[in-house]
């Protein structure tokens, strides 16, 4: 048992130094493909059942407001029941455009800001590189002329 134990904490040392090494999001790849060799049926299952389950929830959730919003629909505009699930279907599918139209939109604006983000960090890079480049090539310049005006 002791050495089960001596051997996870090693592995738990060697794990902080490489965490710290590499980096954090390279070292979760390193273990999250390992693991999804060894246990993927079984955490893809999972979340496949998972996302169902919560599919199902939100389905009976909207199918609750449906309902109450069609007994006040009847009830108080004194519509038949026909006529308030053809305006909760009508008004449920404007919303629905209305949000999706809403959320592409957002999705679109951050999509292009972040391919702005990236194209400025990129020629910010470019431009360091170019300032590092014309600084060595000054502090070449400069140590050869100081050396031969110190021969001269």
């Amino acid at each position: 048992m002791k050495q089960v134990a001596s051997f996870i904490i090693g592995l738990t040392g060697q794990a902080i130094v490489l965490y710290r090494f590499i980096g954090g999001i390279t070292v979760g790849i390193m273990f999250a493909i390992p693991t999804l060799f060894l246990f993927g049926d079984t955490l893809l299952s999972l979340l496949g059942h998972g996302l169902t389950v919560l599919g199902h929830g939100l389905h009976l959730l909207f199918e609750v407001f449906e309902a109450i919003a069609g007994h006040f629909l009847e009830w108080a505009f004194h519509l038949s029941k026909k006529a308030a699930e053809i305006i909760i279907f009508w008004s449920s599918l404007g919303l629905a455009l209305g949000l999706s139209w809403t959320l592409s939109r957002k999705a679109h604006s951050a999509a292009r800001h972040a391919v702005k983000t990236v194209q400025e960090r990129r020629l910010a890079r470019v431009e360091a590189t170019k300032i590092i480049t014309w600084i060595r090539f000054a502090l070449i310049i400069c140590s050869l002329s100081a050396t031969l005006y110190l021969f001269t």
